[in-house]
């Protein structure tokens, strides 16, 4: 019996041949490139090792033998972009109420907003470029300190849990692994307890800078009343009601994210 007409591989290698349901034709085309899986690969041209996601690269390699994201990962890249033109837009407005006041403690503001916005660009024009490697050319690499990967059967139940509302985990069936599922695909997590210590300090320093600007404020109001204090004054609110808004959302931001940063330390319920 032959077989249905359609491309096959008629030994030409990277060609398939269209094949009528009778004999061979001329017709060729380049052959599809194969699917690759989720895994640890070599990054072609390069010594690195990174994490493909069965569609792209992501900005996490194995550094000093760990799974790491890199310094200046930041997924989906368009996040980037939309917080560093945010910034851009509070830099210029706060640039534009220091030349008005012409006060020189008004330009600390819009130093530290535009100096985070050409951060956000930065990362966002980083991970643009990792997405955009040549695809994996050779074997994935597997080694224990990466496993269990997502997919690993290792006992019943096996499958991910949703650790938050945006965020799953996957179970091997006896165990958690490192790996998170996102809605822009499966992204290692091994770095996760470094994340969430270094989130927790972030936010005790900027709510300790609320303290300060405070501090400043009622230090400013209880001396003589002079253009001096008269910026103490302003400038201590000013400090305590941004710093302390950061600071608190960035406490609870972290809580909340705890279970997906850190490895749960009890099974997932039966399903």
């Amino acid at each position: 019996m032959s077989a249905p007409q359609g491309w096959y591989d008629a030994g030409t290698p990277g060609a398939q041949r269209w094949w009528d349901g009778v004999q061979w034709t001329a017709h060729e085309r380049a052959a599809a490139p194969a699917t690759l899986s989720m895994g640890w690969y070599p990054v072609p041209g390069t010594t690195d090792v990174r994490w493909w996601d069965g569609v792209m690269w992501t900005p996490y390699r194995v550094r000093a033998g760990k799974p790491r994201p890199d310094w200046l990962a930041i997924e989906p890249p368009a996040m980037g972009v939309v917080l560093g033109i945010l910034f851009s837009a509070l830099a210029m407005l706060q640039l534009f109420s220091a030349l008005i006041s012409r006060s020189p403690g008004n330009f600390v503001f819009p130093v530290l907003l535009l100096s985070a916005a050409v951060i956000w660009f930065v990362g966002a024009a980083y991970s643009s470029g990792v997405r955009k490697l040549p695809a994996p050319q050779s074997a994935p690499i597997v080694d224990a300190v990466v496993q269990p990967l997502p997919g690993e059967v290792e006992g019943p139940g096996a499958g991910w849990y949703p650790m938050t509302r945006q965020v799953s985990r996957w179970w091997t069936g006896s165990r958690w692994t490192w790996y998170i599922g996102m809605k822009f695909g499966p992204r290692p997590g091994h770095a996760g307890p470094r994340g969430y210590l270094a989130s927790m300090i972030v936010g005790w320093c900027v709510a300790t800078l609320a303290v300060i600007g405070v501090i400043v404020a009622v230090v400013g109001g209880v001396m003589a009343q002079s253009p001096v204090t008269g910026f103490m004054i302003v400038f201590g609110i000013m400090i305590a009601v941004v710093m302390g808004g950061l600071g608190a959302f960035t406490l609870l931001l972290t809580r909340s994210r705890r279970n997906a940063l850190l490895l749960p330390t009890t099974p997932p319920p039966l399903r």
